[in-house]
C-alpha cells in the first residue's frame, strides 16, 4: 500500500538555508533607530534655531506696531551693555519722567545731530540730564535738554541689526553665510515635515 503523507507535514527542501528568521531584521531596525533618532534631533535643532531667528526679526516690527521707534546701534561705547548690531526700541517719554540710571536716546550735536543712546547719571535744573557711555571713560561734553530728548530704550532686541550694518559696510560675505545657514535651518524643518515615517504615519491614520 502507498502511504499517503500526513497533512500536517511540509516538505523540508531548503527550510535550513540562511540565517534565522529575525537576524537580519534586528539589525536593521538598531540602524533605522538610530538614524531616527539623528533626524528627531536634527529637525529640533532646525527648528529652534528658524524660530529663535524669526521671533528676533519681528520684534523691531512689533516695536513699531506699540508706537515706539527703533533703531541700530552702530558703536561700542555702551558694551557690555548695548552691543553693535543690536536693535533699541525707544519709547517717548517726557524729560520729567526720565528715571535714575535710565538709558535715553537724544540728538546729539556732536555727531552731527545723530541719535545717540547714553545712561542718564545726573539730572540738572531745566529737566537736563548729564550722560555718559559705559564703556566711555568719561561723561559726554553737554547736557541733553528737553528738546534733544527723543526718549527711553525700553527694549532691546540683540544682534538683529547686524546684517544692516554688514549692508552699509559691504561686508557681503558675512551676510551670504547668514543667509546659507537661514535656508540650511528651513530645509531642515521641511526635511522634517516631509520626511517618509511622517508620509506613512499620516496615511496610515487615514
Amino acid at each position: 500500500m502507498n502511504s499517503r503523507p500526513e497533512p500536517n507535514e511540509t516538505p523540508r527542501s531548503g527550510s535550513s538555508v540562511g540565517a534565522p528568521e529575525g537576524e537580519g531584521q534586528g539589525a536593521g531596525s538598531v540602524g533605522g533607530h538610530e538614524e531616527s533618532w539623528f533626524r528627531v534631533l536634527r529637525v529640533a535643532g532646525c527648528r529652534t534655531a528658524v524660530t529663535v531667528v524669526t521671533s528676533l526679526l519681528c520684534m523691531p516690527l512689533a516695536a513699531l506696531a506699540c508706537g515706539w521707534s527703533p533703531s541700530v546701534i552702530v558703536s561700542g561705547s555702551m558694551e557690555p551693555s548695548l552691543s553693535r548690531g543690536d536693535v533699541i526700541a525707544v519709547r517717548q517719554v517726557k524729560a520729567t519722567e526720565v528715571g535714575g540710571g535710565a538709558v535715553i536716546a537724544f540728538n546729539d550735536p556732536s555727531h552731527g545731530g545723530q541719535l545717540t543712546a547714553h545712561r542718564a547719571i545726573k539730572r540738572w535744573h531745566g529737566d537736563s540730564y548729564e550722560t555718559k557711555g559705559d564703556a566711555n571713560p568719561k561723561p559726554d561734553a553737554g547736557l541733553v535738554t528737553p528738546d534733544r530728548l527723543k526718549g527711553v530704550v525700553a527694549a532691546v532686541v540683540p544682534f538683529v541689526g547686524a546684517t544692516w550694518l554688514w549692508l552699509q559696510g559691504g561686508q557681503w560675505a558675512h551676510l551670504a553665510i547668514a543667509v546659507l545657514l537661514y535656508t540650511i535651518a528651513l530645509r531642515g524643518c521641511l526635511e522634517g515635515a516631509l520626511a517618509p515615517g511622517h508620509v506613512t504615519a499620516r496615511l496610515r491614520r487615514r
